[in-house]
C-alpha cells in the first residue's frame, strides 16, 4: 500500500475513487460543498436519496459519469463530530479500506484531518488493517494483488508531525501485519523453531541483540516451567531474548513478555476437538512482542527494551507432564500441576523469574491465558491487571487512543489464597470462577522484586473468529500498536 500527502484541488484530481466524508447531521460544506456545487447539486441529491445521515460508518457511492476527473464517488459518514478522534479514525480508515473493490487503485481521501496530532497516523494504520489478507494457503486466490495508491487530502502536507506520522504508521503498521501473519500461521509450519528463527530474522534487519536459549540452555537455567510443558513434545522449545537499546541514556528499561505456545492440545487434561481449534493462536503474545520489537527498532525511542519470548508447543506425548507433578521454576519456587491445561502461566513463570536477571523497571507480559476472561469481557477486550495503578493508567490511556479495548480487573486478595497448595509453594489453577485472576496472581509470584508490572489478558481480542466490516478473520495484532504508542510516549 502506498501513501502521500495532497494539497489539490479535488475537482480536477484523476483517481479511481474520491472518499469524501461527512459528519452526522453536518451541512454540505468543504471539499464535499465544493464538488456538490460543480455537479449541480447532484451529490447531496443521491445522498439524499439513500437517507444517509452521516452515521458513522455508513456510505454511499455512485459514478461521476466523467463530470470531474475521479472516476466515482464514496460519501463516508464519520459519527458525531465529538466523538472524532484517532480510535474513530482507525476505525473508519479499516472499514474504507476494506469496502473498496481490489480493481480501485488510486483513491483520493478528503478526511477532515486538520493538523491534529495521530489523526493520519490512526487513518494509515486503518488503511492498513482493513487492506490485510493472509491468503498464503489459498492455491487460486493468493495472486498478488496491485497495491492501492492512497492521497490523503491535508492542508499542510509539510508539517514535521505529519511527515513522522507517515513514518511511524508505515513501520506500525508492517509490525502489526507480520505479528497477523505469525498467528495465522499453521502450527504445523510456526513452531517454537520457526518462532526463533523470525525474531532472528527482526533482530537481523533491526540491529538488534538477540540470545535464543536451547533446550540444553534452558535446564542449565532450571527453567522447570517451560521443560514441564514441552515435555510431551518432539518440538524443542526456545527461549528468546531481543534488545533494543538506544544511542543516548535511556529513560527507563522496560521488558515486555510474550507467551509462545505455538498450538495448545491442553496435554494429557486434553482439550475436546472444538477446544483445540485455533490453539495456533496460543502464541499471540509472543507474535505481539516481536511485532513491537520490529516496529521500535526502526522508530527509536529513548527506552532500553527487552522482548522476551518463552515459546514451547503442549502436546500428550509418552514423555509429557501430568496433573500432581511438582515442578520447580526458575527464581525456585514449586508449583503444584492442577492442570496441564493451564500451560501458559508456566511458561511465563520462568520468563518473569529471567527478568531478575535484567532488573528492568517496568514488565508488560501479554498471554491469551484464560477463556475466563473471554466470558467476563467477550471477544475484543483484554483484561490488565498489575502492581502499579498508575502504570495501568498509562496502558490504558494509551489502548484507548489507538482504539484497542482493555479493561481493569481487580486482583483480589480472597481469590488469591485458593492458590495455596498443601505440597508445594503454589497451584497453577485455582476454580473456573474468576479464573482471570488466579491466572495473574499466579503470575505475580514470579515477578521480581520491587518491579512495576502489569499483565495483559489477550484471549479475546488476538483472533476474530469471524470477520466483520473492518477486520478480517484471524490474527489481530492486538496490542502492537498500544505498546508501540506507549514505549515511545515515555
Amino acid at each position: 500500500m502506498n501513501y502521500e500527502l495532497t494539497k489539490s484541488d479535488l475537482k480536477k484530481l484523476k483517481c479511481d475513487m474520491l472518499v469524501l466524508t461527512r459528519y452526522e447531521g453536518q451541512k454540505p460544506s468543504g471539499n464535499f460543498k465544493k464538488i456538490n456545487d460543480f455537479l449541480d447539486g447532484k451529490l447531496e441529491n443521491k445522498v439524499e436519496s439513500k437517507k444517509f445521515d452521516g452515521g458513522f460508518g455508513k456510505t454511499v457511492s455512485f459514478d461521476t459519469f466523467g463530470k470531474i476527473p475521479a472516476n466515482s464517488i464514496m460519501v463516508f459518514g464519520l459519527g458525531k463530530k465529538k466523538d472524532f478522534k484517532p480510535d474513530r479514525i482507525f476505525r473508519a480508515g479499516a472499514i474504507i479500506s476494506r469496502s473498496i473493490e481490489d480493481d480501485i487503485i488510486n483513491v483520493a481521501l478528503d478526511f477532515q484531518l486538520g493538523n491534529n496530532k495521530w489523526y493520519l497516523s490512526s487513518l494509515i494504520e486503518g488503511l492498513h488493517t482493513g487492506d490485510y489478507k493472509f491468503n498464503k494457503y489459498k492455491t487460486e486466490n493468493n495472486k498478488e494483488k496491485e497495491e492501492k495508491n492512497f492521497l490523503i487530502v491535508v492542508k499542510n502536507k509539510k508539517s514535521r508531525q505529519f511527515q513522522y506520522e507517515i513514518k511511524y504508521a508505515g513501520y506500525l503498521s508492517a509490525a502489526v501485519s507480520n505479528t497477523r501473519d505469525m498467528v495465522n500461521e499453521p502450527p504445523v509450519y510456526l513452531t517454537p523453531s520457526k518462532l526463533a528463527e523470525i525474531a532472528g530474522d527482526i533482530a537481523e534487519e533491526g540491529g538488534l541483540d538477540i540470545d535464543i536459549l536451547d533446550y540444553d540452555r534452558i535446564q542449565q537455567n532450571k527453567m522447570g516451567g517451560i521443560m514441564a510443558v514441552t515435555s510431551g513434545s518432539e518440538q524443542s522449545p526456545k527461549f528468546i531474548h531481543l534488545t533494543y537499546t538506544p544511542g543516548g541514556k535511556a529513560k527507563k528499561e522496560i521488558a515486555i513478555v510474550g507467551k509462545g505456545i505455538t498450538f495448545d492440545s491442553g496435554g494429557l487434561c486434553i482439550k475436546p476437538a472444538d477446544g483445540m481449534r485455533n490453539m495456533k493462536m496460543d502464541m499471540a503474545g509472543a507474535a505481539t512482542v516481536l511485532g513491537v520489537m520490529q516496529a521500535i527498532s526502526h522508530l527509536k525511542p529513548a527506552v532500553k527494551i527487552h522482548g522476551i519470548v518463552p515459546t514451547a508447543e503442549n502436546m500428550t506425548g509418552g514423555d509429557a507432564y501430568k496433573p500432581d507433578d511438582i515442578i520447580t521454576a526458575m527464581n525456585g519456587k514449586t508449583i503444584e500441576v492442577i492442570n496441564t491445561d493451564a500451560e501458559g502461566r508456566l511458561i511465563l513463570a520462568d520468563a518473569l523469574s529471567y527478568c531478575s536477571g535484567i532488573k528492568p523497571d517496568e514488565i508488560i507480559d501479554l498471554a491469551t491465558l484464560t477463556g475466563a476472561c473471554i466470558v467476563a469481557l467477550g471477544n475484543t477486550i483484554a483484561g490488565i491487571m498489575g502492581n502499579n495503578q498508575e502504570m495501568i493508567k498509562r496502558i490504558e490511556d494509551m489502548a484507548k487512543d489507538v482504539g484497542e479495548k482493555i479493561w481493569q480487573l481487580p486482583l483480589d486478595e480472597d481469590i488469591k489464597k485458593e492458590l495455596e497448595s498443601d505440597v508445594a509453594d503454589i497451584k497453577n489453577a485455582g476454580s473456573r470462577a474468576g479464573g482471570a485472576i488466579y491466572a495473574a496472581h499466579f503470575l505475580e509470584n514470579f515477578v521480581p522484586k520491587d518491579t512495576q508490572w502489569s499483565h495483559l489478558d489477550i484471549a479475546g481480542p488476538a483472533f476474530f473468529m469471524k470477520a466483520n466490516n473492518w477486520h478480517s478473520q484471524g490474527g489481530s495484532g492486538f496490542g502492537v500498536r498500544t505498546l508501540v504508542r506507549y514505549l515511545t510516549d515515555l
